[in-house]
């Protein structure tokens, strides 16, 4: 079956696409019973990972897709692996979408997209039971340009520095609308080495020292080699010989040292 591209509505602004998805599903819960996005590129707080403000850069996409979470036919229970799923689907939509070349962009555990080393964008997905029903909703955030280099403590990047011109549009809110549509119809075990395969072909820390830190002080919990990602989506650092698994939303992670 081929993809459907949820449909999807521009907002002129709005302080989140997150917020105002949320918002509408609880105000009106039997409105809504199938998936829908919202888009926008004038976002003035949109929401980032572990709280933080999402920093948005000039005419940044931001996009949030919502959708009972049990449309893909599975048991309705948490899958903490949907934001290394729709990372990787986002990515390979804008290299295709832009014809970027090939493999030129990567992920860092957990959901960000990152070029050259540099973060270029990133997925939320929170979970949510509205009158007895669960919907999932995926922030996805791109940057588009930084007239300026923004205060955050993170090296950033952006399309324009990849060499793309046309700003987000319909067109690559259709394309990301159907990738997430792909990845839902298909989140099921029969994908399960594939999926896995391809994160950690991206991952640009993959086999490397990491740091593993805590998301809002900073603060160094563990290091070890990075040996990529199981089916839940938790991390594999290898630590003095011995495998820890870091569960996706606990802690962060950050290109480490050899002591």
């Amino acid at each position: 079956m081929m993809p459907r591209m949820w449909p999807c509505e521009r907002l002129v602004t709005i302080d989140s696409t997150q917020r105002e998805l949320l918002r509408r599903l609880t105000s009106a819960p039997g409105r809504h019973q199938d998936p829908f996005g919202l888009w926008t590129t004038a976002q003035t707080q949109g929401i980032g990972s572990h709280g933080r403000q999402w920093i948005d850069s000039s005419s940044g996409l931001a996009l949030s897709l919502g959708w009972p979470e049990s449309l893909s036919g599975r048991p309705v229970v948490p899958d903490p692996a949907w934001p290394l799923r729709i990372s990787l689907a986002v990515m390979q939509t804008l290299e295709e979408f832009f014809q970027l070349a090939h493999a030129m962009l990567g992920v860092k555990w957990p959901n960000d997209i990152m070029a050259r080393r540099r973060k270029l964008g990133g997925v939320l997905v929170s979970r949510h039971q509205i009158q007895g029903r669960w919907w999932l909703i995926a922030g996805i955030g791109i940057n588009y340009s930084w007239p300026s280099p923004p205060g955050i403590n993170r090296p950033v990047i952006a399309l324009r520095d990849l060499g793309v011109t046309q700003a987000p549009n319909e067109g690559i809110v259709m394309a990301l609308s159907a990738a997430v549509e792909s990845v839902c119809r298909h989140s099921d075990s029969h994908d399960e080495g594939a999926w896995l395969a391809e994160f950690h072909r991206r991952d640009i820390y993959a086999n490397q020292q990491v740091e593993v830190v805590h998301p809002v002080t900073g603060k160094r919990l563990a290091a070890g080699c990075n040996r990529g990602v199981i089916y839940s989506g938790a991390l594999r650092v290898e630590i003095d010989g011995a495998e820890r698994f870091i569960e996706v939303g606990e802690l962060s992670l950050r290109e480490g040292c050899i002591a």
